[in-house]
């Protein structure tokens, strides 16, 4: 099995002017985990992980400013993990769930010529490895 096979479409991406309360809400209304950062031509630029969000809503030292992310002047492009790891829709599920646990990320965009074409989460993963013999 393959990306393609596995992947959620269609995909809801954000640009990087998006504020960071949107983008959470986005994730916490569709129970996602991350979201595409993309480009107006669909091209991938980054991933905002929960983690991301969450982390920029935290004031501290570490961050003086990240208090300003719940009056909305965080975006999605301030604080996107860059470069973004993407994957080929041909890629294999094996592959797939090694860069994804490599990296430490539980979704990954899955790409054709680098526009953004689908999602895949290691729960897409899972659920077909085994019957793929993790191939």
């Amino acid at each position: 099995m393959h990306a393609r096979d596995i992947m959620t479409t269609p995909v809801i991406a954000v640009t990087p002017s998006v504020p960071l309360p949107e983008a959470g809400e986005l994730m916490a209304r569709h129970g996602f985990t991350a979201l595409p950062v993309v480009d107006s031509s669909g091209r991938l630029l980054g991933l905002l992980t929960e983690e991301d969000v969450v982390r920029a809503g935290i004031p501290g030292d570490a961050d003086p400013d990240a208090g300003a992310m719940i009056s909305g002047h965080r975006t999605a492009g301030a604080v996107m993990r860059r470069p973004a790891l993407g994957a080929a829709a041909d890629l294999e599920c094996g592959e797939l769930a090694r860069r994804m646990t490599e990296a430490g990320i539980r979704s990954l965009p899955v790409l054709d010529d680098g526009v953004l074409v689908g999602m895949v989460t290691l729960r897409d993963v899972l659920r077909v490895l085994p019957a793929a013999g993790a191939s």
